[in-house]
């Protein structure tokens, strides 16, 4: 099944077309609620309308892939800025002047009253008082909904006005009470554990609708959400940026994603079968891939919604509105990117570096230029992958489906939370991780990359790092690196480790930097850490073989070992120059290098660095580090939208530094 041609009139789903089922949507001003809710077929039209807010751009089908997908060292957004903007999200400064910010929130919000609608209204009908089975299943896929955007809504602006009950039903005042996260939290987590056992399973219908085992997933995600650390505010000091808190009791929700993930393992409807590329390219091609690892797509609409694989994938750009020759695909932003670092992380056999890390783009008519950038392109989904969306003239809207919730992703969670409540690893918890690393790695490597790597870690603190380490291979691109450090109180480390690692390179290329040995040492690189400063290539025919590259039309480029400082270059006619990061005109590293963390960690063109308090003030960089609890916080946490607070006539308030 694939979901296409959609239409919406102002607020209302127009049309909506499912395989060869045509579901007709009325506007609420035409037919009303007591007839809606009499029919089963009106309530699946009223359901398609929940699911439609979730091909918005302003959330899940952009921002939360570009614009507000923090930086860390997996996804990052060069940024040469040397001044505090409004819009500096990825870099952790910004206003509630901020535009995304107001879009996301509105988005946020009438994604959920729309939920709130349709399971208000829903609750009253007889149909589901009878325990209609169909009309049961409707009522958990908008409860999932709702959790969703409810779950997202606090990641980004914490505690939150909030209400389960539609604002059009709500007696006396309509500015919500700002509740605190975890008790909005605790709301989703019943109300979805209450519907979950009477949801169908995924193996009675489909991933682009949503199932028992994404409900028990979403339990998994939202408890360890809420058992996990997050930015708390200071509400007698708003200047100050907040302290990073869990709850007392926080096991609770551990134990809690712990048993729910588990539910889904045991349910046996999801595998790791087909190998990682493929479960992408797939989606890319359209195909939804039921009993395998997307446990639910956000199933946007075929040339109509959604911009995933224009925003990955290579970067190409249009001339005169179009493509030419061999490139009949469009064009393409690729600027949801990758950290220029993160592809040395990898394991030399892991399947997963060659496939994700993209390290060219096109020209308009096919030509492939190497990306010799501040970063590299997230090749997990591109348009250039299908083999049947090929409009020279296209850009966004490509329909490609995105997987909110994979099964891998399950597994890692239960790890995570095994981990923490039996404070260790357990066998279920190793082979959890066992199963993930198996398809990432060749079968004859698995007693060593597989077997013996995860039996090694045997301390709850060993296990935790090889499970988040498992989750930054894993999950590039899926909005999840900087939410797992958060919620283990490990970002601020990580974001003053990705400063000093671009500020390190910059400065070798200049000379010789003070902080590459720290920066080697923490990485865990053996000897002296040798980019390839020069990077040797070809453009040679495509091979043909989606094994080595999903496009099997364009040229592309055989480049001579990109992992080493390859000296001897025989047989290779181009070269790119990396990691030229240093400003020779000023005598300092660019200005990406030093801005693009800016609300957390940034330097100047004298060759101090500066680390920002928890006041916003700037200080010395703390070198040598001799504890992450020296760091200031991270301030991921964004504020009210000024039209928000302005609405409220002062009830809401922005804390964390942020002013009104």
């Amino acid at each position: 099944m694939k979901l296409r041609n959609i239409l919406l009139t102002g607020v209302a789903l127009v049309s909506l077309t499912a395989c060869n089922d045509y579901l007709e949507v009325d506007a609420p001003s035409r037919q009303t609620n007591e007839y809606i809710f009499t029919k089963e077929s009106e309530i699946k039209t009223a359901l398609n309308n929940v699911y439609v807010q979730m091909f918005n751009n302003d959330t899940y089908g952009q921002t939360f892939w570009v614009g507000l997908c923090m930086n860390n060292d997996v996804e990052f957004a060069a940024n040469s800025s040397d001044v505090a903007t409004e819009t500096g999200y990825q870099r952790f400064e910004c206003t509630s002047q901020g535009g995304a910010i107001n879009k996301a929130w509105t988005a946020l919000y009438k994604g959920i009253e729309t939920a709130n609608n349709f399971i208000y209204n829903l609750e009253k009908s007889d149909l589901y008082k009878e325990g209609n089975e169909e009309v049961v299943q409707m009522m958990g896929e908008a409860k999932c909904i709702r959790a969703i955007f409810t779950s997202d809504l606090v990641w980004y602006f914490g505690d939150v006005p909030f209400s389960l009950e539609p604002t059009y039903y709500r007696e006396g005042d309509f500015v919500l009470p700002v509740v605190e996260r975890n008790n909005v939290l605790d709301q989703v987590l019943a109300d979805l554990k209450e519907i979950a056992p009477r949801m169908q399973s995924s193996k009675e219908s489909t991933v682009e609708r949503c199932s028992q085992e994404l409900a028990n997933a979403l339990i998994a995600r939202i408890a360890l959400q809420a058992g996990g650390y997050t930015l708390r505010p200071n509400t007698s000091d708003p200047a100050f940026r907040g302290s990073m808190e869990r709850p007392a009791n926080y096991k609770e929700y551990y134990q809690t994603a712990m048993e729910y993930a588990k539910k889904v393992i045991d349910a046996g409807t999801h595998k790791l079968e087909k190998s990682y590329r493929q479960v992408f390219i797939d989606e890319c091609n359209y195909v939804v891939d039921n009993g395998d690892d997307p446990i639910f797509e956000i199933p946007f609409a075929y040339k109509a919604s959604g911009n995933v694989g224009y925003n990955q994938g290579p970067s190409c750009s249009l001339y005169e509105g179009t493509t030419t020759g061999a490139n009949i695909w469009g064009g393409s932003s690729g600027n949801a990117r990758l950290n220029a670092f993160y592809r040395f992380t990898f394991d030399t056999l892991d399947l997963r570096r060659d496939y994700v890390n993209g390290l060219w783009y096109y020209q308009y008519d096919g030509t492939p230029i190497i990306r010799a950038d501040y970063t590299v392109h997230n090749n997990k989904w591109s348009k250039f992958w299908s083999n049947t969306n090929t409009d020279p003239t296209s850009e966004g809207a490509t329909g490609i489906n995105f997987p909110y919730m994979r099964y891998a992703d399950v597994l890692l969670m239960y790890a995570e939370a095994a981990n923490e409540i039996n404070g260790g690893p357990t066998a279920q918890a190793r082979d959890a991780v066992k199963e993930v690393r198996k398809r990432a790695f060749p079968a004859e490597a698995w007693a060593d990359k597989v077997e013996t790597y995860v039996d090694n870690a045997n301390s709850k603190e060993a296990f935790l790092n090889l499970v988040l380490n498992e989750r930054k291979w894993e999950l590039a691109g899926e909005n999840s690196r900087w939410r797992d450090l958060v919620r283990n109180n490990k970002y601020a480390e990580v974001v003053y480790w990705t400063y000093l690692r671009y500020l390190a390179v910059a400065e070798e290329a200049g000379g010789s930097s003070d902080y590459m040995d720290a920066v080697i040492a923490y990485d865990g690189v053996p000897g002296s850490m040798e980019l390839p400063s020069y990077m040797y290539y070809n453009v040679v025919a495509n091979p043909k073989n989606t094994s080595f590259y999903p496009n099997t039309q364009l040229q592309v480029l055989d480049i001579l070992n990109p992992y080493e400082n390859v000296r001897s270059h025989t047989g290779y006619d181009s070269y790119a120059n990396f990691y030229a990061w240093w400003n020779d005109g000023v005598g300092a590293p660019r200005a990406q290098c030093l801005y693009s963390l800016y609300g957390f960690a940034r330097g100047d063109e004298t060759g101090r660095s500066y680390i920002v308090n928890n006041y916003g003030q700037l200080e010395s960089l703390p070198f040598p580090l001799a504890s992450a609890s020296q760091l200031p916080v991270v301030r991921y946490i964004l504020p009210y939208p000024n039209a928000a607070i302005q609405r409220s006539a002062g009830a809401y308030k922005n804390y964390y530094g942020y002013a009104n």
